[in-house]
């Protein structure tokens, strides 16, 4: 015994018990024992022979299997059995199989298995009641289904599978039954469709073998049509065969029996012969049920065929299904064996036309019934078993039975069929998706099986999208769903047909559409979507077909429309939008995929991981794999890409050859239009876009003709009548394949392909090529062609006379004899074939030839059918699968757009959280799409949706609101989150969305709602250097006690409805404060400060367009409000940040930039806290930048756009870039070397330090057009108007640079200098007009102390260390100290400064009582500011400045500090000048050098120190007049030539002199003046003196000697005490004795003369006095004397010592 699994050891006693059962039943029977003896019952005798079997062997295989299952087979089968002992029986059998007692190597198992499945289903037994009756009919189920699951029950015939299968199809269809018993048959018959299309794959594709196919028909089965006349010669060509074999088969022998042991042969031959003849348990459970037989709808018009059995029946019954092997329709028989005799292909007709045509009837005789749909049944003849030679094996079944199961299963779900009922419907759908769900993938092996999948059973699944009954409709697209996923390799047409119709159902506004089929429809479209590949293969089968629809796009465009909801949301607009995003889901999930993929590539693969513990650690010693890494690790954690699971397709194009078919397409449409306007204009068309040759070749049009569906076929009709175009006809012609085709029904094909012309002789045309085309495919069957011409022509009349409803009717229509009659002798005066004409006669009768345009309803869609299969079968392209992630690109470009609006929509308006959720997730997975292609436009449209979701840009509400709101706002939040994610991820692929990123960020800072960071700003003027834009409001405006400051200060601040200082006191109620707090909460986590530091990883396109932005941020107008102009001072702040984070590739957009600073800097006309924050920005970014050499100077020459402001903004703003100057200086001073660097940065120390006016040479240019009346009636700021305005960033508008001509200001295009030569005039020209005074020619305005101060620092720093003052900047330096040496000097008196004092208090307070926001400052200034012009006030106050306590006595002190300083300053750089100008000096002359040094280092700081010994100060007099001496008398002055040392009377001495003569505002005591009057004019005696010859040589000696007399008069004059008399007096004497000793004064010298007359005009007798001493001193002693002076000198360097240490 051998079977899947061992038999039981007790199978012999298994068997005895169950006879025993059945033996005891039948004893207690109450018929048994009235009516029958022990000895008359033949099944009792049965049983104890096999008792007597049994008893005589040691095991169940010593007997055959026939032996122990006859007894009990026989009560099955017989007629006076009673239902339990019935069910007895079928139990006893039903275990035998279960057990698996039959032995499946035997060599009887198929007959004995064959006989169980004949005995099963045909039980028979005696029914008492229904309920009863049932319970037989049950167990009868389980046993066919234990039977065909059985591994024995492989052995099976394919008859008894069908009989099986037949038997469980009766009770499932039997609407009497109970519903349970009808459920249990569906169950089963799932059960076994499962399992005959499971073991699809195991059966072989054999139609050859002729046992094979007799053993197959041994009941009797017949082939309808064989000798019927009215069939064509093709069809019974085709049937010859077949019909043979079934002749063969008629009396054969159904039943192969083995040698048995005679008492085998007993048990055998005991079985009835005529059982057939008997109704079975389940024919007397269904015999009321109405024959019908399922079939497609062009079963119903078929011809009715019939032949006779010798057996009669008049009882319709049920048809069963047989194995099918032909190509013909499925075949079946009723349960009687009652062979079909009908159903062979043919032209489709509507179900009405086919009932009304062929009514349900009783054929004459009584051995043949009619169905109502023409369906004809004959009793077969019975073959009884006979005994006879062994014959041989039967064969299991296979295919066959499975393709007869699966057309029966196909004509169940005809939906026009009426007879097949809303159950039976629903059963077939069931039973089909059970068959595809296991055997789908393996039916494309089957030709025979994947026919009925192209044809029949996928017309029959469109018939159902008709049905309006939801379950059916829900049943059959998941069928379709199945057929296509598996078989739309063989079904491209198909597949086009099926999603057109299902886009037009869901879009159909029909009101026999429900609302739940189009539900049911799109989660099918869904369903399909979400197939690996799937999207990339509509696109490439579809959309790049060039005769094909735009499939895909088309598709994308219903989702998105249908998504986009009228009244409300409902499950078909989110259906629709689960079907956009399954394509961007697997768009995404693939992009994710390729993203991590070339990571993983990137790094190494032979990495392991480590050990982690014991555990591993033994795994890992049993050389296990702790890795796991034969299981990728997508597959553990996260969802994994689902590849195609079909056989990717060889020869894929590529995108190029996609491109250009999509381009070719769209002109084959364009041609396509104008040939059905003008076929010439048509095809000039294409020829010009090169789709056709020039010429034109015969082929192509032939092609585009017959393969072009956007043709007319009207148009294609004229066209090819057309006598012109007779070549192209009779190529078109040629295509035609008109073999063993009937002349009507090739007519039919011919005249599908376009429509007849009108006009006869056009007609004749096209028909004289198709007649002679058809008689040469049928072998030339007529006389000649004019024969077939004219039979052709005969048609087309026919066809008129007997359809043409139009035309009126005087007589009746042609009958068939007319018909024949009228084609008399026409074939070459020979008549045609009779049998022919009629069958023409009663095709054209019974089936009109309908032209294309005439086709409406079921007509119209039989035709598309039939043409959408005749193009599948003639183009023979199969349906290309690409890997999963083709294409990608080229999908996405087309559904991004729909997906974003159908997004956009239906977030905003679903409230429901799942909803909004997939919508977002949606966002996010667009935007990574987008980035992964570097797609910027779509990437800008998605961020420029997600800021309007934000409803940050919402400006029409208050900005205090808006935290609130947000904080509401789920939906707001949600997108915010996205939208900053994106960026800060996805930057890189943002272009026009940072404006409004940037716009959104505006608002939140306006609201408040920003982190510190962001807000935090650096400030030069701040102690810790680093404040805030954002104020806290002051409680002090909330205080009763408001001051007067304080109230104009709150009038001056504004009071609009835009200003937030209105609802500074508003109490906010606890659900808004918990609002503002998650608002705040949600923008924290958006990391926004991030979004800045990451500027410096973006490409520089995208970091252009963020400066863009920013630049377009910082543009406001003279009337912007407060709140605008913040955000312009918030955007400056940004912009300057970026810059910085980006400092290493400043050079690409640092243009753009500067040009913004100068626009804003050169057209401020007052102080603002904008204008403020952009020279700050400009130090910042410039102290940043100076630390790369090679954008020094250009970063410098930006810093003299702060000397091209008005001087009066540039002198407010003092404080602030005069601690910036002294922080870029002190940190970058090592990297300044050319002197017009240098130059630009001691002029803005000047300007900001001693508020000096910038350089002529720059302000003359930025006035030249603001004194323009005419031109500047208002100064204009600049503003961006477009894109590609800002994209430059330079300003065209002369108004807004202030000046003509760019070379004005400009040496090089770039960036703003001024020439070395402009620069270098300047000095001279004010060398010239300064060289004989000590003050500088400059106008100083009132300067700001601390900028004084801090200006003072910055300059020590540099002066003190050696390394920073060079020969490129030793001048610039000179001058800037004499500039602040002029602002000390020139100070106001401290009464005017008092004045100011109290004024000062009062503007502090108004400060403070306006200092909720950064800009309140700015109306206090326009108070501050008169109309005259006189006080320029500083309205930023700092910690630097002094408290109301200051008193006049620490001004006083500390402007005489910084005098002390700036001396100090200028002594130091008067000792280092040889040495910074040694190498300058080293190779030329000493003349030369002295030169040098004289009028570039020691004239200008002997000048400005001259000019301190003029200071009111009198310490500082005292100590500049020290460092005088101490300069004029250093040893290396001894190289200056006598010209030199002339200028030093000249430049410093004499105007020194004259200086201290003009000193009025002295105001320490009157001895103060004198005694510095007296030391300069000593100093000015000794001078002369020690350097009195080589003063002699020079010829203007007595101009020098005079003008020294003529101050000693002025001295003497202007005396007001005689300490200056006797001083001068004493000087006088001293020179004119060492004069003397030279012999000047020998004889009546001219020099002498002069001498004595101008002395005497001042000091009568001094000369006389001197010179009449006694003239014995010798010259000795004069020398001595003159020395003696000397000495009386040193006292003044002393106390010039002690007052500089004072």
């Amino acid at each position: 015994m051998s079977s899947s699994f061992e038999a039981p050891k007790n199978a012999l006693y298994i068997i005895l018990g169950e006879i025993q059962t059945l033996t005891s039943s039948r004893k207690n029977s109450l018929r048994w024992s009235t009516n029958h003896s022990y000895e008359e019952s033949s099944e009792l005798n049965s049983f104890q022979k096999l008792k007597t079997i049994l008893n005589s062997v040691s095991d169940l295989q010593d007997i055959d299997s026939n032996t122990f299952l006859t007894p009990f087979l026989d009560i099955i089968r017989s007629e006076e059995t009673s239902g339990p002992m019935t069910c007895l029986a079928l139990n006893a059998v039903n275990k035998f199989l279960s057990y698996g007692l039959i032995d499946t190597h035997s060599e009887s198992t198929a007959s004995a298995i064959d006989k169980v499945a004949n005995a099963v289903t045909h039980t028979r037994f005696v029914g008492t009641n229904p309920n009863n009756d049932e319970v037989v009919l049950m167990r009868i189920l389980q046993v066919l289904r234990s039977l065909l699951l059985s591994s024995a029950g492989s052995k099976m015939t394919n008859d008894s599978v069908c009989e099986i299968l037949q038997s469980c199809f009766r009770i499932c269809f039997e609407t009497r039954l109970s519903e349970l018993l009808r459920k249990t048959s569906e169950h089963v018959l799932i059960d076994m469709v499962q399992l005959l299309f499971a073991r699809l794959p195991q059966f072989k594709d054999d139609t050859t073998s002729s046992t094979f196919t007799k053993r197959l028909h041994t009941r009797g089965i017949t082939t309808a049509g064989i000798s019927d006349s009215t069939n064509s010669r093709r069809r019974s060509q085709q049937r010859a065969n077949l019909s043979s074999i079934k002749k063969e088969q008629i009396n054969e022998s159904q039943i192969n029996e083995s040698a048995l042991s005679p008492s085998e042969r007993n048990l055998t031959d005991s079985s009835p012969t005529d059982d057939n003849e008997l109704p079975t348990a389940i024919e007397n459970a269904t015999h009321e049920i109405p024959p019908s037989a399922p079939t497609d709808i062009e079963t119903i018009n078929n011809e009715t065929e019939s032949t006779t059995s010798d057996n009669s029946s008049t009882e319709p019954s049920l048809p069963v299904i047989v194995p099918s092997f032909d190509e013909s329709a499925s075949r079946v028989i009723n349960i009687n064996e009652a062979s079909i005799t009908g159903a062979t292909e043919n032209e489709p007709q509507s179900p009405e036309t086919s009932n009304s045509r062929l009514p349900s009837q009783t054929s004459t005789t009584n051995n043949e019934y009619i169905n109502p749909r023409g369906i004809r049944f004959t009793t077969a003849t019975s073959t009884p078993t006979t005994s006879g030679p062994v014959k041989e094996p039967l064969s299991p079944y296979g295919w066959p039975c499975v393709r007869g199961l699966f057309r029966f299963l196909t004509t169940l779900i005809n939906n026009y069929d009426k007879n097949n009922t809303e159950y039976m419907m629903t059963v077939g759908l069931n039973l089909l998706t059970v068959a595809l769900e296991v055997g789908a993938d393996h039916i494309a092996n089957y030709p025979l099986l994947l026919s009925i999948v192209k044809d029949s059973l996928c017309r029959n699944l469109l018939s159902m999208l008709n049905c309006n009954r939801i379950q059916l409709f829900s049943a059959s697209l998941r069928v379709a769903f199945l057929i296509f996923e598996s078989l739309r390799t063989h079904l491209k047409y198909q597949f086009e047909y099926f999603l057109t119709r299902l886009m037009e159902l869901i879009v159909s506004e029909q009101s026999k559409v429900t609302y739940e089929q189009k539900e049911i429809a799109l989660e099918t479209i869904v369903q399909f979507l979400r197939i690996p590949g799937l999207s990339a293969e509509l696109y490439l089968n579809y959309d790049c077909d060039l005769y094909l629809s735009n499939l895909f796009e088309e598709l994308t465009k219903m989702l998105s429309k249908n998504a986009f909801p009228v009244a409300g949301l409902t499950s078909t607009h989110i259906l629709s939008l689960d079907a956009l995003l399954s394509v961007i889901d697997h768009i995404e999930l693939e992009c994710q995929h390729q993203v991590e993929r070339q990571k993983t590539d990137s790094t190494s693969q032979s990495l392991t991981r480590p050990v982690s513990s014991g555990y591993a650690l033994a795994l890992s010693l049993q050389n296990i794999d702790t890795n796991r890494t034969g299981i990728p690790r997508e597959s553990r954690h996260g969802p994994r890409i689902r590849q195609n699971r079909q056989t990717i397709s060889t020869n894929l194009p590529s995108q190029d050859d996609l491109k250009k078919i999509k381009h070719d397409k769209k002109i084959l449409k364009q041609g396509s239009e104008l040939f059905n306007q003008s076929p010439s204009l048509g095809i000039n068309f294409l020829q010009e876009n090169r789709i056709f040759a020039n010429p034109l070749e015969i082929n192509e049009i032939v092609k585009f003709l017959k393969d072009n569906p956007m043709l007319d076929k009207k148009i294609i009709g004229e066209y090819l009548s057309n006598r012109k175009n007779i070549t192209i006809l009779e190529q078109y012609v040629s295509t035609f394949h008109f073999d063993d085709m009937r002349i009507d029904e090739a007519l039919r094909i011919y005249l599908s392909e376009f429509r007849l012309p009108g006009e006869s002789p056009l007609i004749s045309a096209l028909l004289e090529h198709f007649a002679a085309h058809w008689r040469k495919c049928n072998n030339f069957q007529l006389a000649n062609n004019d024969a077939a011409f004219g039979l052709a022509y005969a048609c087309i009349m026919l066809n008129t006379d007997q359809h043409n409803t139009n035309a009126r009717r005087q007589i009746s229509p042609m009958t068939c004899e007319d018909f024949k009659r009228n084609l008399s002798k026409m074939n070459n005066k020979e008549n045609f074939e009779d049998r022919t004409l009629t069958e023409i006669y009663n095709a054209i009768k019974s089936d009109e030839i309908v032209m294309p345009a005439e086709h409406t309803g079921l007509v119209r869609e039989s035709y598309l059918w039939k043409l959408m299969l005749k193009r599948s079968s003639a183009t023979g392209e199969k349906f290309l699968h690409v890997p999963s992630g083709s294409y990608n690109y080229d999908i996405f470009t087309l559904v991004w757009g729909q997906t974003m609006a159908a997004l956009s929509f239906v977030f905003e308006k679903s409230n429901y959280d799942l909803i909004i959720q997939k919508s977002i997730q949606g966002f996010s997975k667009c935007a990574r799409i987008a980035a992964h292609y570097f797609m910027s436009d779509v990437f800008d449209n998605l961020v420029i949706s997600l800021c309007k979701f934000t409803t940050l840009l919402n400006s029409r509400e208050w900005i205090e609101n808006l935290p609130i709101q947000f904080g509401l706002n789920r939906k707001a939040r949600l997108a915010a989150t996205v939208l900053f994610n994106i960026a800060h991820v996805h930057g890189d692929i943002l272009r026009d969305g940072w404006k409004n990123i940037l716009e959104c960020i505006i608002h939140l800072y306006k609201a408040n709602l920003l982190p510190s960071v962001l807000v935090e700003i650096e400030d030069f003027l701040d102690p810790t250097g680093r404040t805030t834009l954002v104020k806290e409001q002051t409680a002090q405006i909330q205080k009763s006690d408001i001051g007067l400051f304080s109230s104009l200060a709150f009038l001056l601040g504004g009071g609009g409805s835009t200003d937030a200082t209105l609802s500074s006191g508003k109490q906010f109620t606890f659900e808004e404060q918990e609002a503002m707090k998650v608002a705040t909460a949600c923008i924290e986590e958006c990391h926004l400060e991030q979004l800045l530091q990451e500027t410096k990883f973006l490409i520089i396109d995208s970091l252009s367009e963020f400066l863009k932005a920013l630049i377009y941020g910082c543009q406001i107008s003279s009337d912007s409000q407060k709140l605008d102009q913040d955000a312009a001072v918030f955007c400056l702040e940004l912009l300057v940040k970026v810059v910085l984070q980006n400092r290493d590739r400043v050079t690409l957009f640092w243009p753009t930039v500067r040009n913004q600073f100068y626009s804003i800097l050169v057209n401020a006309n007052e102080k603002s806290f904008f204008v403020e924050r952009t020279c700050v920005g400009l130090l910042r970014i410039a102290a940043r930048l100076l630390r790369r050499d090679e954008l020094a100077s250009e970063i410098l020459a930006s810093l003299r756009i702060l000397l091209l402001m008005k001087p009066h903004v540039i002198h407010s703003l003092s404080s602030e870039i005069a601690f910036g100057l002294h922080e870029l200086l002190r940190t970058n001073a090592a990297n300044i070397h050319k002197s017009d660097d240098w130059f630009t940065l001691f002029s803005l120390l000047e300007v900001v330090g001693a508020a000096a006016h910038p350089p002529p040479v720059l302000q003359t240019t930025t006035q030249n057009l603001s004194n323009d009346k005419h031109i500047h009636a208002s100064r204009s700021i600049a503003s961006v108007e477009s894109d590609s305005e800002c994209s430059d960033c330079t300003m065209n508008n002369t108004v807004d640079k202030g000046y003509t001509s760019d070379s004005e200001v400009y040496h090089r295009p770039d960036y703003i200098v001024v020439s070395h030569d402009d620069l270098e005039s300047i000095r001279t020209q004010q060398s010239i007009l300064n060289q004989y005074k000590i003050d500088l020619n400059e106008k100083l305005s009132r300067h700001d102390r601390r900028a004084l101060i801090k200006s003072c620092e910055t300059l020590s720093f540099l002066i003190r260390d050696s390394a920073h003052v060079t020969q490129e900047n030793f001048e610039y330096c000179i001058h800037c100290i004499r500039t602040f040496i002029e602002a000390t000097v020139t100070q106001q008196t401290y009464q005017q400064k008092s004045k100011i004092t109290t004024y000062n208090k009062s503007l502090k307070q108004m400060r403070k009582a306006t200092s909720s926001n950064s800009l309140t400052n700015e109306n206090v200034n326009e108070v501050i500011n008169n109309p005259s012009g006189q006080a320029q006030f500083i309205s930023r106050q700092s910690k630097l400045d002094y408290d109301d306590e200051d008193d006049l006595e620490a001004i006083k002190q500390e402007y005489q500090s910084l005098a002390l300083q700036l001396l100090d300053l200028m002594h130091t750089l008067h000792t280092r000048a040889s040495q910074i100008y040694k190498n300058t000096t080293v190779q030329q002359a000493d003349q030369t050098t002295s030169s040098i040094l004289w009028h570039k280092c020691w004239c200008p700081i002997l000048q400005g120190i001259a000019r301190l010994c003029c200071d009111p100060r009198r310490p500082v007099r005292s100590s500049a007049l020290g460092y005088l001496q101490r300069s004029v008398l250093l040893p290396e002055l001894h190289i200056l030539s006598p010209t030199e040392w002339e200028s030093v009377f000249n430049k410093v001495l004499f105007p020194l002199l004259l200086k201290l003569l003009e000193t009025t505002n002295i105001t320490d005591h009157v001895h103060g003046i004198e005694e510095t009057r007296v030391r300069v004019s000593q100093l000015l005696c000794r001078i002369f003196l020690q350097h009195l010859s080589p003063l002699l040589t020079l010829p203007t000696f007595t101009a020098l000697w005079l003008t020294i007399l003529d101050f000693m008069d002025k001295y003497l004059k202007s005396d007001q005490t005689d300490m200056l008399r006797e001083s001068v007096r004493e000087s006088l004497k001293n020179m004119l004795l060492v004069m003397n000793t030279t012999g000047l004064f020998d004889g009546e010298q001219p020099l002498s003369v002069i001498t004595k007359d101008r002395i005497h005009s001042f000091l009568p007798g001094l000369w006389e006095e001197v010179f009449k001493m006694s003239t014995s001193v010798s010259q000795s002693e004069t020398l001595k004397r003159s020395a003696t002076i000397n000495e009386e000198n040193i006292p003044l360097n002393a106390a010039a010592n002690s007052s500089l240490s004072k």
